[in-house]
């Protein structure tokens, strides 16, 4: 197999799983109005930032997902799952960067990490995003955004 058939075998894996998510770059050279000066702090229900304290941009972007989850068991409590890390994989050219955060349907992540994973041919054949569950206002959040593409015309 060459290696221009591997990219495209790598890349059609990746498309079989591919979802509508969103992902919320965080222009962390424009600070938001709505931070408070002495303390430094957004206020968590702003329409503009979703209380992040800096300028967004929304992108919606196809990306398929793989989430790492741990199960936690004990003599009499049963078992609980909890979600560790999310791992997010698209072929889109994407400015996302470390701390934006994605939401795909009810998860909400923060980024960690993002790969540009290449070939022997040097090509990118895909991006990895590494993220772990956004826990700051994650409530306020959700609705915030949520109601800020229903008004753009999107129905989640």
């Amino acid at each position: 197999m060459s290696i221009k058939n591997f990219d495209e075998f790598i890349r059609k894996t990746v498309r079989l799983f591919v979802h509508p998510v969103w992902f919320i770059h965080l222009d962390e050279n424009h600070i938001c109005p709505c931070v408070d000066r002495t303390s430094n702090v957004a206020k968590k229900n702003c329409p503009l930032c979703f209380g992040t304290g800096h300028k967004i941009k929304l992108i919606r972007v196809k990306a398929s997902n793989q989430n790492a989850k741990i199960t936690f068991r004990g003599d009499g409590l049963g078992f609980s799952e909890k979600n560790i890390v999310n791992t997010y994989y698209t072929e889109q050219e994407t400015p996302i960067k470390e701390n934006d955060i994605i939401v795909d349907h009810q998860d909400i992540d923060v980024v960690n990490d993002i790969y540009y994973e290449r070939s022997d041919s040097s090509d990118i054949a895909y991006w990895r995003i590494e993220t772990t569950p956004y826990k700051y206002n994650n409530e306020e959040f959700k609705k915030l955004f949520l109601d800020t593409i229903e008004r753009a015309g999107f129905i989640e």
